[in-house]
């Protein structure tokens, strides 16, 4: 009897013991970080639209880009200066746009009538937006 206790005292602390071996240790990381550009929109400089003849009308062919983390419209708002008439196809707005390479084809179109001398040097402006939803 006497042995059968001493054997099962070493077998509880044998089980204790490597319990005592199966703890587990623990440690937090800090994680950061910085959104990056949310909103960015890149407009074509400046464009000559030539000669333009009374009634008849100039135009370019531009490409207007940005990006945006959120769904975005871009639209153009014109001046028109002292031509006729001046028109950007983005009057008519597009939306839907998201990503980081939004790319959007415009066309600047500027008249005159024959109210206009020759020889003015013609100006407008065309302002591009690009508004988050």
């Amino acid at each position: 009897m006497k042995r059968t206790i001493i054997i099962s005292i070493a077998v509880v602390a044998l089980v204790f013991g490597a319990v005592s071996y199966a703890t587990a240790a623990s440690g937090d990381t800090a994680v950061t970080a910085t959104v990056g550009t949310l909103l960015e929109l890149t407009a074509p400089g400046a464009q000559d639209l030539g000669t333009i003849d009374p009634e008849n009308s100039g135009s370019a062919n531009v490409t207007v880009t940005g990006k945006s983390n959120k769904s975005a419209t871009m639209s153009a708002a014109v001046a028109k200066g002292n031509f006729t008439t001046l028109t950007s196809t983005l009057e008519t707005a597009v939306s839907g746009l998201r990503g980081g390479s939004i790319s959007e084809a415009d066309t600047i179109t500027g008249t005159v009538d024959y109210s206009v001398d020759a020889g003015t040097a013609l100006s407008g402006t065309v302002t591009y937006s690009l508004v988050q939803n």
